[in-house]
């Protein structure tokens, strides 16, 4: 069989440019069919898109062939290369793909990455009818040049969509968010108020949450910024500053990833209407870290609500330290510290020698010599159950204040 037949068109480029232009716009149904068999692909939402912008995408033939044809006049190449300009509903158009593409959740990555295998698809058909319409090669480069610079066109319009739906759904949830949060923090919630509030924040509301305290009143403030989750929302109750965490499952290592080094105090979990009761409680579980009586670093409230419950009325505590450590008046300075160290561990360990040498690391015997002397000072008092009583609260739950 003979060699197909080529299209036999005369040298002049203006006849050529025609020639491709109407080659092509022949050709646009099919193009446009290959270039979808690939975006379905690498775009699984591509069907559904060009069932719903059919008509545009028909229309676009009539309005991108000629002036992608139009960059390779001999006017034309005598310029820089640049993109042919869209008609402003495919701008419209593909800034509305951007949109509906942050809408439904769905990554930008996925859609440019379409894009440019569409771009691919569809130059090995303008290839191909520039070679048939036998195009120079200088007009084949300007061609590729064109078309590579239009998809990086369409890719800006649909990342400016897509970036400004982000802007305005942030900025929306941002003003919902606070007011949710300010909702939450208040004297008396409404509980349907907050259910309004949290779904116009599109916060999925738990049943119990946690204050976690970043910054008390007072303060200076944090040296780094903790990675805060989408989950958790931004509280600031005149100079304090905090998260309001839903208290779910797997919250606590959640939130020491997050938190990191930053010394915060995660209150206890109460139901939402009640979120100032956990601040509360954080807070004072902060005065008690400044005074030593807690660890000065991350730490979960109800791991510490007996320090708390011991340490709730400073006044009573001092009272109770002052009369049953009143032997100790009668100690020197200089060993005091020590014995109290000494018989410390001892409650704590319930008189394991071994246990309190191994916390204070020191030898066994070096804990008897110490409680000999201990027994010197407190006498009886260490085997009656009330007044050893007394002397684990006074004692295991922090030092006395000198």
């Amino acid at each position: 069989m003979a060699e197909r037949a080529r299209l036999r068109v005369a040298d002049e480029p203006d006849v050529q440019s025609q020639a491709l232009e109407r080659l092509l716009t022949d050709q646009f149904s099919a193009i446009m069919l290959d270039v979808s068999a690939e975006l379905d692909i690498v775009w699984p939402a591509c069907l559904a898109f060009a069932a719903e912008h059919g008509t545009q995408l028909s229309s676009a033939a009539d309005q991108v062939i000629p002036r992608l044809v139009g960059t390779i006049g001999d006017h034309a190449l005598e310029h820089t290369a640049a993109a042919p300009e869209l008609d402003p509903l495919l701008v419209a158009m593909f800034e509305q793909l951007g949109r509906t593409q942050f809408q439904q959740g769905r990554d930008l990555n996925g859609l440019l990455t379409a894009y440019q295998s569409g771009a691919q698809v569809a130059w090995e058909h303008i290839s191909r009818a520039a070679i048939e319409v036998q195009l120079d090669s200088r007009r084949v480069s300007r061609l590729a040049q064109t078309l590579f610079m239009l998809t990086h066109d369409i890719s800006a319009r649909t990342t400016d969509g897509y970036v400004r739906e982000q802007s305005e759904r942030g900025l929306v949830s941002h003003r919902a968010r606070g007011e949710l949060s300010g909702l939450l923090m208040s004297s008396l919630p409404d509980r349907n108020g907050v259910l309004l509030a949290a779904d116009q924040a599109g916060w999925p509301v738990p049943d119990e949450l946690s204050f976690v305290l970043l910054r008390d009143d007072g303060e200076p403030p944090l040296r780094t910024s903790p990675r805060l989750d989408p989950e958790w929302l931004v509280v600031h109750v005149d100079d304090i500053v905090g998260w309001l965490v839903p208290w779910v499952a797997g919250i606590r290592p959640r939130l020491e990833r997050a938190l990191g080094d930053t010394p915060a105090v995660i209150g206890p979990p109460v139901p939402i209407n009640d979120a100032r009761r956990s601040m509360r409680v954080a807070r004072i579980a902060r005065r008690l870290q400044a005074g030593g009586a807690l660890p000065d670093r991350l730490i979960f409230v109800p791991d510490h609500l007996d320090t708390l419950l011991v340490h709730r009325n400073p006044e009573l505590l001092a009272a109770l330290r002052d009369r049953v450590l009143a032997p100790l008046g009668q100690v020197p300075e200089a060993s005091r510290d020590r014995l109290v160290e000494t018989l410390t561990s001892w409650l704590r360990h319930f008189g394991s020698r071994s246990a309190v040498a191994e916390e204070l690391h020191i030898h066994p015997q070096t804990v008897r010599y110490r409680m000999d002397q201990v027994r010197q000072v407190f006498g009886d008092a260490l085997d009656d159950p009330d007044q050893r009583e007394q002397l684990f609260l006074a004692l295991v739950w922090g030092p006395p204040s000198r």
